[in-house]
């Protein structure tokens, strides 16, 4: 382990990745200790915006990305077996006209694969950061191994937290946090493909749940629904039945993986950083998972705070304006995303026939008809939120 390092990143998903990629084309001395000992093995995150693709193109990635994933250039929406419309996501205004599905293991694996390229970059797996102490001359880390339980310690100048929502480097900070939970949950799985519907997304709503499904490389297919508290059924039991009641695909239960339950909270920190420690992805702010927004708004973070470390480096007088600049254009990106999320979720959620009836004319009659109709296709794929990524901050308000 490197005695002393520029910039340590605690956690190695794919946030903290793409910041030690970013690290290392500026030759940044950069350390990445990760818990994990094995490599990453299921997706919860599929969805990379174009935004988050013009980002991996800095880094002449966004071509690997496409041919190991899926672009998914429509999305149709049905109601209790309408067709209430169809997203078509030719027109964007972006070089990318499509959202790419790829599972988040994919996106762990690339990511991790370039930084070889990087001398100036070192991951270490199976080390945990357990402890954080400041003093005018940097940050000690404490480590923990996590096979063994030996402890070390690692020397840096800045300390970047990517470890997750429950990350040990805000606690240890001092950083607190203000959080939401919602009452909805959900079961996921993903299955063999054989539903037919191509590299399609769809969204099927009804009175009693909600379905949403999106294709995946290798011919799978990823499904979610809505649950409701049962008894004496697994949740895959459970996802299958709901399916081919409300839409007519009957899936094979020995073909799935990834089967998971999952809810959704909102969170975010009450400052983004404390002396030399600052925070990035969901160790920052977590939003619904609905609608695929979190990891492309870490993306964004990331990409943010790749552009300001080097000058907080070389000048520490820097480094508290570096921050808060990166805390306010963050915070504001995060809040638009969360909220539309928020709003997503609450729509797509409702349940009972009346509920189910006003959804489908609002879906039908507001959202597909002009003048909105054209702005669903950039707003579902993060053209719209403000400072998706550093080519949409005005250079004035960064440097």
């Amino acid at each position: 382990m490197p005695a002393h390092a520029q910039v340590l990143i605690s956690g190695a998903g794919p946030v903290g990745l793409l910041l030690a990629n970013l690290l290392g084309t500026a030759n940044i001395r950069t350390l990445v200790l990760d818990k994990r000992e094995l490599p990453l093995e299921s997706s919860m995150a599929i969805g990379v915006t174009p935004p988050s693709l013009e980002i991996l193109q800095r880094l002449d990635l966004d071509q690997t990305f496409i041919n190991a994933g899926v672009p998914v250039r429509y999305a149709e929406v049905h109601e209790s077996g309408s067709i209430l419309g169809r997203l078509d996501f030719h027109r964007i205004p972006s070089d990318y006209p499509f959202f790419l599905s790829i599972p988040q293991a994919r996106t762990v694996e690339i990511l991790r694969g370039n930084l070889a390229r990087f001398s100036s970059v070192t991951i270490q797996d199976g080390r945990e950061c357990v402890g954080v102490e400041q003093d005018p001359g940097g940050v000690r880390v404490s480590v923990r191994e996590v096979g063994t339980g030996n402890a070390s310690q690692a020397n840096a100048e800045l300390l970047v937290g990517c470890d997750g929502h429950r990350s040990t480097v805000r606690a240890a900070a001092g950083l607190r946090v203000r959080e939401k939970l919602y009452a909805q949950r959900f079961v996921m799985a993903d299955f063999v493909d054989e539903s037919r519907l191509g590299l399609e997304a769809r969204l099927f709503f009804s009175p009693e749940a909600s379905v949403e499904s999106f294709p995946l490389p290798g011919q799978w297919r990823r499904w979610i629904v809505l649950a409701s508290p049962t008894h004496g059924v697994t949740p895959l039991q459970y996802l299958i039945r709901a399916v081919d009641r409300l839409v007519g695909i009957d899936l094979d239960e020995r073909g799935a993986r990834f089967v998971s339950t999952f809810g959704a909270r909102r969170m975010t920190v009450d400052r983004y950083h404390a002396g030399r420690v600052v925070l990035a992805g969901d160790a920052a702010h977590v939003m619904s998972s609905i609608g695929g927004q979190g990891m492309n708004t870490g993306f964004a973070d990331v990409e943010l705070l790749a552009a300001l470390l080097p000058g907080a480096l070389r000048d520490p007088a820097l480094r508290p304006r570096s921050f808060s600049t990166y805390e306010r254009i963050r915070r504001r990106a995060f809040v638009v995303a969360a909220n539309r999320a928020e709003r997503g979720m609450w729509l797509g959620t409702l349940r009972g026939r009346v509920a189910s009836g006003f959804r489908k004319h609002f879906i039908r009659d507001v959202l597909f008809r002009p003048p909105l109709c054209s702005r669903l296709a950039p707003h579902f794929a993060m053209l719209t939120i403000p400072f998706r990524n550093l080519n949409h901050v005005p250079r004035e308000q960064v440097f």
